[in-house]
C-alpha cells in the first residue's frame, strides 16, 4: 500500500535507484543511500519495501548490521509469502553469521536457503553451494569444502549465462581459489583466481575485480613473489577502503604485514598487523581476529618482545577453539546429514508425485519398486560400512603389528650393538690378570687409560643408540651424508682394540684418507661394526682382522677380511637371515643371535649397496661391501 503522500513518481524513483544498484558489486555507500530513503520513511510499499531490505542486508558491509536487515527481510517475507525474499533471508544470514564467526548457525540458515532455492530456480542453487563450501572452509574441513565448491561449479555447467549466474560462477571460481590458497596450493588457487577475474572483468565488477586482485596477490605471496604482490594487495586494499569493505581490507593488511616481515621492515609489519587486528576487533570479524592475533605474536616473538607475544597468541588461542571446536564439527556434521537426507526425501516425493498420474496398477508395481530399492539401498550401505570398518580394523591392526616389530628390533638393536664394547673389557681383564700375576704393576696405568677410553666409546655409542630410538617414527631414519671411510675404519679399530689385544689378533685397517662413501653415517657405522665384531669373534688367537678400501665403478668396495674358522656353504645362504633364537659361540665363548648380520643387511640394501661373502673352513671369511661413493 502507497502512503497517501507518496506519489507514484516518487516510488518510481525509488525502484529505480534500487534496480540499478543491483547491478553493482557489493559496497557500503549503496547500502547507506538505501538506508537514507528507509529512516526517512520513503518506502512503504511492500514489494519495494522488501527489494529494499534485501539490497541493505547485500550491499552492508558491517555484519552485525547486515545481520539484522536480513532478520527484517525474512520476517518481511514470510509475513506476505515472499518466496524470493525468504531465500534471499536466509542466505544474507548465513552470509553474516559466518563473518562473526557462528559456523553451525551460518551452515543451517544455507541449508534452508538451498530449499527455496531449489524450489524457485536450480540455477540460484550455485550461490548457496558456494556460501556452504565457505563455511566449511572456514572450520577447516577442506574434503565437504571442495565437495560444494564442485556441485557449484558444476550448477551453472551451461551456455548463454546471464549477468548474474555469471556473476554466481565467478565467486565460486574465487572462492575455491582461495580454498586451495588456505591448504597451500598456490598454483591451482592461481587457476581458479585468474578464471573469476576473467568473468568479473566481462561483467565491469571493479570491486570483485579487486578482491580477485588481492587474492592473486596473497597467492603471489606464497611462491615469494612479494613485488608483484605487493602492487596488487595495495592497489585490492585501495579500492576495498573506498567501498568500506572492512573484512577484506583485514584479511589484506595481515598479509601485508607478511609480505614486510619477509623484507625484514618490521616496524612496517607491525603497523599493518595493528590495523588488521583493530578493523577486525571493531566490527567483531572472528575470523580475522584470529588471524591477526597470530600474526601480531609472530611479530614480537620475532623482535624478543615475548610478554606482548605471549598475549597476542593467548588471544589466537582463545578465537580459534571459539571458531573450531569439537561441538561446533558434530553439529556440522549433524546439519549435512538432515540436508543431504531432505534432498533424497524431496526426490522421492516427486517421483512420488508423478507416479500419482499414471494407472493404479503402475503405482502398485512402482511402489514395490521403490520398497525394494530402499531395501537393496540400506542392506548395500549395511555391508559397506562394515566393510569399511573391518578395513580400519585390518589397518590399525597391521601398523600395530608393524610399530611392535620396530620395537622389538631396536631392543634388538640396542642390546646386540652393546655386546660388542662390552666384550672389549673381557680382553681388559685378562691384560690386568696377566701383569697382576707377573708384577708388572708399571703397566697397569696404561691400561687404565685403556679402560677410559672404552668407557667413553662405549657411552658414545649409547648416545647413539638413544637419539636414534627417539627420533625413530615406524621406520629407520635415513640420512645419507658424506662418510670418510678411514675415519670410520679409524674409529672401529679403535672401539675394539680392547678386544683384538685380548685375544692376541692383528686389528688393523688399510683406507686411503681420501676415499668417501655417500650412505647414512649412523648406519654405516653399525655395519662396519658388526662385522668387525664378528671376524673377532670368530678369529682365534694370533690371527688377524683387516679393514680395506678403494673405489670401483663409481662405488666404494669395501673389505673386511679375517683368518678365522670360515662357514661352511650350507650356512652362507642363509647367513643375513635370522631363522632361530639359538645363540653362537665365537672361539673365545663370545655370544651372540646373530642379529648384527640382519642389520648388516637391511642397512646395506637401505643405502642402495650390496653385499657378498667368500668363505671357506679353517681358512677365514671375507665380507665384500659396495656402497655409493660421494661425488660433489
Amino acid at each position: 500500500m502507497v502512503h497517501p503522500e507518496f506519489s507514484f513518481q516518487k516510488l518510481l524513483v525509488i525502484y529505480f535507484f534500487l534496480l540499478s544498484a543491483s547491478c553493482w558489486s557489493q559496497n557500503q555507500r549503496k547500502a547507506d543511500s538505501i538506508k537514507v530513503l528507509l529512516e526517512e520513511n520513503q518506502i512503504s510499499n511492500d514489494s519495494i519495501l522488501g527489494f529494499a531490505l534485501n539490497k541493505l542486508a547485500y550491499y552492508e558491509t558491517d555484519p552485525k548490521l547486515s545481520k539484522e536487515y536480513a532478520q527484517r527481510l525474512l520476517d518481511h517475507a514470510t509475513e506476505n509469502n515472499d518466496i524470493v525474499n525468504i531465500y534471499n533471508g536466509y542466505l544474507h544470514l548465513g552470509n553474516a553469521e559466518k563473518y562473526l564467526g557462528n559456523n553451525s548457525l551460518a551452515l543451517n540458515n544455507f541449508f534452508l536457503s538451498f530449499e527455496y532455492a531449489r524450489m524457485l530456480d536450480r540455477k540460484l542453487e550455485c550461490e548457496v553451494l558456494t556460501s556452504i563450501a565457505g563455511v566449511y572452509k572456514a572450520n577447516e574441513d577442506y574434503e565437504n569444502s571442495f565437495k560444494y565448491y564442485r556441485r557449484a561449479i558444476a550448477s551453472l555447467n551451461y551456455p548463454n549465462l546471464t549477468a548474474p549466474e555469471l556473476e554466481n560462477l565467478a565467486v565460486a571460481y574465487s572462492n575455491a581459489g582461495d580454498a586451495f590458497l588456505t591448504i597451500k596450493n598456490a598454483d591451482s588457487a592461481l587457476h581458479y583466481f585468474f578464471r573469476a577475474k576473467d568473468v568479473f572483468e566481462i561483467l565491469n565488477q571493479q570491486l570483485f575485480i579487486a578482491y580477485v586482485n588481492g587474492n592473486i596477490g596473497i597467492a603471489l605471496a606464497e611462491k615469494n613473489q612479494n613485488v608483484q604482490a605487493e602492487k596488487l594487495i595495495e592497489a585490492a586494499v585501495k579500492v576495498l577502503i573506498e567501498y568500506k569493505d572492512y573484512y577484506a581490507v583485514s584479511v589484506y593488511y595481515t598479509y601485508m604485514a607478511d609480505i614486510y616481515f619477509e623484507k625484514g621492515q618490521m616496524k612496517q609489519a607491525l603497523s599493518y598487523a595493528q590495523q588488521s587486528f583493530e578493523m577486525a576487533s571493531k566490527y567483531g570479524l572472528k575470523e580475522q581476529i584470529r588471524d591477526a592475533n597470530l600474526k601480531l605474536h609472530e611479530l614480537y616473538e620475532a623482535i624478543g618482545d615475548h610478554k606482548k607475544a605471549l598475549g597476542f597468541y593467548k588471544g589466537y588461542v582463545a578465537f580459534k577453539d571459539s571458531l573450531v571446536n569439537r561441538e561446533s564439527i558434530r553439529q556440522m556434521a549433524d546439519l549435512r546429514t538432515e540436508f543431504e537426507v531432505g534432498q533424497k526425501q524431496a526426490e522421492l516425493d516427486l517421483v512420488t508425485a508423478q507416479q500419482k498420474t499414471e494407472r493404479v496398477i503402475m503405482i502398485g508395481i512402482a511402489c514395490l519398486a521403490v520398497v525394494l530399492v530402499v531395501l537393496a539401498i540400506i542392506i548395500f550401505r549395511y555391508y559397506r560400512a562394515k566393510s569399511r570398518i573391518n578395513m580400519v580394523l585390518e589397518e590399525q591392526k597391521l601398523q600395530l603389528e608393524s610399530l611392535n616389530k620396530t620395537k622389538d628390533k631396536f631392543f634388538s638393536i640396542i642390546s646386540h650393538d652393546l655386546r660388542g664394547p662390552v666384550n672389549s673389557f673381557f680382553g681388559i681383564s685378562r691384560m690386568i690378570k696377566f701383569l697382576v700375576q707377573s708384577k708388572e704393576t708399571d703397566q697397569l696405568l696404561e691400561i687404565a687409560d685403556d679402560i677410559d677410553q672404552s668407557v667413553e666409546r662405549l657411552s658414545s655409542l649409547l648416545d647413539n643408540l638413544l637419539s636414534w630410538a627417539i627420533q625413530q617414527q615406524g621406520e629407520f631414519p635415513y640420512n645419507p651424508e658424506k662418510v670418510n671411510v678411514k675415519d670410520l675404519a679409524e674409529e672401529i679399530t679403535g672401539t675394539f682394540d680392547n678386544m683384538a689385544q685380548g685375544k692376541k689378533i692383528n686389528l688393523q685397517y688399510e683406507v686411503d684418507a681420501d676415499l668417501a662413501l655417500y650412505a647414512d653415517k649412523k648406519m654405516a657405522q653399525t655395519i662396519i661394526r658388526n662385522l668387525v665384531n664378528n671376524a673377532l669373534k670368530f678369529t682365534p688367537e694370533n690371527g688377524s682382522v683387516i679393514i680395506s678400501g678403494e673405489v670401483a665403478h663409481d662405488q666404494v668396495h669395501i673389505q673386511i677380511k679375517d683368518t678365522g674358522v670360515g662357514m661352511p656353504e650350507d650356512k652362507l645362504s642363509s647367513l643375513f637371515q635370522l631363522q632361530d633364537k639359538k645363540s653362537t659361540y665365537g672361539t673365545s665363548g663370545e655370544k651372540g643371535l646373530g642379529l648384527g648380520l640382519q642389520l648388516v643387511y637391511e642397512f646395506i640394501e637401505r643405502n642402495n649397496g650390496s653385499v657378498e661373502v667368500e668363505s671357506r673352513e679353517g681358512e677365514g671369511t671375507t665380507f665384500h661391501i659396495k656402497l655409493p661413493q660421494f661425488s660433489v
